[in-house]
C-alpha cells in the first residue's frame, strides 16, 4: 500500500544522495584497508585499471556485468603507423565486428530507461496526478520495464501536447495583439473617413489612409472639374480643390502626391483644350489667371507642358500673322513674358525679331531712309530684350535690303550716294559701307574703266564717275577701299599721258577681271562685314603751332614767319599791325619770346602784353 510519508522520505533521501556523492560507495570512495592480495598477470599488465575493475565486481575469467554477459578478454590495442590517427586502421576483432549487428540486450535497454521515481516526478512537474498504485509500486520496488516503458511513451506524448499548447497560446496571444492593433487602425481610418483627422504615425497606416482618402476624394474632384468653366474665373472651384488638398496633405509623401497628380491631369486636359480652341491671345488676363488660380494645385511639369504644347504655338502663329501696320505683340504678349519661363520667353522674342528681320527685307519702305523702329515698336523690343547679337541681326537685314535696292539700280552716282545715305541713316559703320561700295560698285567700275579703248575715254569716265563720287563722300569719311581704286586709275592715266608722275614704278592692270573678286551671296557678304575690325578714320594730332594760331586768331593777332632761324628752329613774329611785334620760336612745346636781350619762355596769355 502506498505510503505518502515513505514516498517523501524516499525523495529526500534521493536528494541527499545527489548532494553527497562522495560519501556513496563506489568510484571515489577512499579505501581504508590496503588490498594485500598478490599481483596477478592482469595486475601487472593493466595496473590500477585492473584494481578498479575488481572493486566493481570483476572476476578474472568471467564476463563483465551483473549477468556476466560482457566480454571476458580485455580489449587489445594495436599499434598504428606513426602519424596515423584513430580510425586509420580497423582495430576491431572479427568477433567484435560481428557483434555490432546484434540487437541491444534487454538489460542494456532497461538501463536506458529512467527510474519509476524519476518518471513520477516528471509527471508531477507537468501537473499530472500519478495514480497512488504506481507510487506504491515505486515505494515497494515493484517497478517493471513494461511500466517504465509505458510511462516514458506517455510522458513523451504529454510533453508534445504541452509544447503544442504553449505554441497555440503564443499564437493566440499574438493574434489578440494583431486584432487589437487592427481594431485601432480601423477606428482611426473610420475617423478619417468621417472627417475627424487624427494623427497616424505608422507609415503603412499613413499610406493606407492616403489611398482610402484618395478613393473618397477622386470622384468629388472629377465632378468638380467637369463642372468648371474656364471662361468665368469662378474662384469657388480652386478654393474647393484647395480644401480637398489640405485634407489630403496630412498623408501625402514627398515622392508621391496622388492628389496633385489627379488635379494636374484634369486641369491640363481642360485648360489645354480651352487655350487651343476657345481662347484668344488678345485675352492675356484671362489666360494668365487660368494658370495663377491653379498654381498651388497643379504641378510645374503640367504647367510647362501647357506652355510648350499649346500656348507657345499659339503665340508663334499670332506673331507670324501679324502685320506691321497693325497693333503688335506689345499689346498682348508683354504680360505673358513676366510669368513665362525664361527659356520660353527667349523663343517668343526670337520669333518677334525674326518677324522684324523678314519685314525689313520685304516690307520696309526705304524712301523713309531711316528704319521706323519707333513706329513699329522695334526699338521697344530692342530696349527690353535686345542684345548685341540681336542688334547685329537687325543691321544685317538693313544691309541686305540696301544691297538689294542698289543691285536693282543702274549704279549711277546718285544711286550710290543714296545707298551710302541709307546705310548711314541706320548707323552702319563707315568701314562696312566702304567694303560694300567696293563689292557692289567699285569692282565693276574698275573692269569697265580698263575695258575702255583709249585714255581719253578712261579720263572722262574716271572724272565723271569715281572722282565726283569720291569728292562727295570724302567730306564724311576717306573710304580707303574706294580710294585705292581711284589712285590706281589716276596712276594709270599718268602713266599713259607720261606726266611728271611717270617716274613712279607703274604696273599695268592685271589681266583678270576685278569683278571676279565680287561676293554675290548676300549672306556671305553680310558675314564678311561682321568680321571687319573697325579702325578710326585717322589719328587726330594737335600741335603747339595750331594752338598758337587759334589763340592769336581769337585775340586779333597775327603769326608771321621770319626768314631767320634760332637754334635751328623757325622764327615767328606775333604782331597786331603787321609791322612791329614780338619775335618767338617754338621748342619742346614751349613758346620762347625775346622780351629783352634774351629769349625766355612765356605763356599764351602773356603774348598780348608784350605785343603792346
Amino acid at each position: 500500500m502506498f505510503n505518502p510519508l515513505q514516498f517523501q522520505r524516499r525523495r529526500r533521501a534521493s536528494e541527499d544522495d545527489d548532494s553527497s556523492e562522495n560519501e556513496r560507495p563506489g568510484l571515489g570512495r577512499p579505501t581504508d584497508v590496503a588490498d594485500e592480495r598478490p599481483l596477478t598477470d592482469v595486475d601487472k599488465q593493466y595496473g590500477i585499471g585492473a584494481s578498479l575493475l575488481r572493486q566493481m565486481g570483476y572476476v578474472e575469467g568471467k564476463g563483465l556485468g551483473k549477468a556476466e554477459q560482457g566480454i571476458v578478454a580485455p580489449i587489445e590495442t594495436k599499434m598504428r603507423p606513426r602519424g596515423l590517427g584513430i580510425g586509420g586502421i580497423d582495430e576491431k576483432s572479427p568477433e567484435e565486428v560481428s557483434s555490432d549487428d546484434e540487437p541491444i540486450s534487454e538489460v542494456a535497454f532497461e538501463s536506458t530507461l529512467p527510474s519509476l521515481y524519476s518518471l513520477i516526478e516528471q509527471f508531477e512537474q507537468l501537473g499530472i496526478t500519478v495514480p497512488v498504485k504506481i507510487k506504491d509500486m515505486c515505494d515497494n520496488g515493484l517497478e517493471t520495464v513494461e511500466i517504465r516503458t509505458a510511462l516514458v511513451g506517455l510522458l513523451k506524448q504529454l510533453k508534445d501536447v504541452q509544447t503544442k499548447i504553449d505554441f497555440a497560446q503564443q499564437e493566440l496571444e499574438q493574434q489578440r495583439r494583431i486584432e487589437a492593433v487592427s481594431r485601432e487602425r480601423r477606428l482611426a481610418l473610420q475617423r478619417l473617413l468621417d472627417g475627424n483627422h487624427g494623427t497616424i504615425e505608422d507609415d503603412e497606416d499613413r499610406e493606407m489612409a492616403a489611398k482610402m482618402l484618395m478613393a473618397k476624394l477622386e470622384p468629388l474632384v472629377r465632378e468638380l472639374m467637369e463642372s468648371w468653366d474656364p471662361t468665368n474665373l469662378d474662384p469657388s472651384v480652386p478654393d474647393r480643390l484647395l480644401e480637398y488638398k489640405s485634407e489630403f496633405s496630412l498623408f501625402e509623401s514627398d515622392h508621391d502626391n496622388a492628389y496633385q497628380a489627379l488635379v494636374s491631369e484634369l486641369w491640363e486636359k481642360k485648360a489645354g483644350e480651352f487655350y487651343a480652341t476657345k481662347w484668344s491671345v488678345w485675352q492675356p488676363n484671362l489666360g494668365i489667371a487660368l494658370i495663377e488660380d491653379f498654381q498651388e494645385l497643379v504641378s510645374e511639369a503640367a504647367v510647362a507642358r501647357v506652355y510648350e504644347n499649346v500656348l507657345l504655338p499659339r503665340f508663334k502663329d499670332e506673331i507670324g500673322n501679324w502685320k506691321m501696320e497693325e497693333p503688335g505683340p506689345d499689346t498682348w504678349l508683354t504680360d505673358w513674358l513676366n510669368v513665362m519661363d525664361e527659356r520660353l520667353v527667349d523663343q517668343v522674342v526670337a520669333n518677334i525679331f525674326q518677324k522684324y528681320a523678314d519685314w525689313i527685307l520685304v516690307g520696309w519702305n526705304i524712301e523713309e531712309q531711316q528704319l521706323p523702329a519707333e513706329r513699329v515698336h522695334l526699338s521697344l523690343w530692342l530696349d527690353l530684350y535686345g542684345d548685341e547679337q540681336t542688334r547685329q541681326k537687325m543691321e544685317s537685314s538693313v544691309i541686305k535690303r540696301c544691297v538689294q535696292e542698289l543691285r536693282k539700280s543702274k549704279l549711277r552716282n546718285a544711286d550710290v550716294v543714296q545707298f551710302v545715305a541709307l546705310l548711314r541713316a541706320n548707323r552702319v559703320r563707315y568701314d562696312k559701307i566702304d567694303y560694300l561700295l567696293e563689292n557692289e560698285f567699285v569692282l565693276s567700275w574698275a573692269d569697265h574703266f580698263y575695258s575702255l579703248p583709249n585714255a581719253r575715254d578712261q579720263y572722262h569716265y574716271l572724272f565723271n564717275s569715281l572722282v565726283h563720287l569720291y569728292a562727295r563722300l570724302f567730306s564724311c569719311y576717306h573710304f580707303p577701299r574706294v580710294q585705292k581704286y581711284l589712285v590706281l586709275a589716276l596712276d594709270h592715266l599718268n602713266f599713259l599721258y607720261k606726266t611728271s608722275l611717270q617716274q613712279l614704278q607703274m604696273t599695268l592692270p592685271p589681266e583678270h577681271r576685278f569683278v571676279s573678286q565680287r561676293e554675290f551671296s548676300l549672306s556671305k557678304l553680310v558675314e564678311a562685314t561682321e568680321k571687319l575690325s573697325f579702325k578710326p578714320q585717322r589719328k587726330i594730332t594737335i600741335t603747339l603751332k595750331q594752338l598758337l594760331d587759334d589763340y592769336c586768331q581769337e585775340h586779333d593777332l597775327f603769326v608771321l614767319p621770319e626768314s631767320t632761324l634760332m637754334a635751328g628752329k623757325a622764327m615767328y613774329r606775333v604782331t597786331r599791325n603787321m609791322k612791329s611785334g614780338l619775335l618767338i620760336y617754338l621748342d619742346d612745346d614751349v613758346v620762347w619770346a625775346k622780351t629783352g636781350a634774351d629769349f625766355e619762355p612765356v605763356a599764351f596769355n602773356e603774348l598780348e602784353h608784350y605785343v603792346h
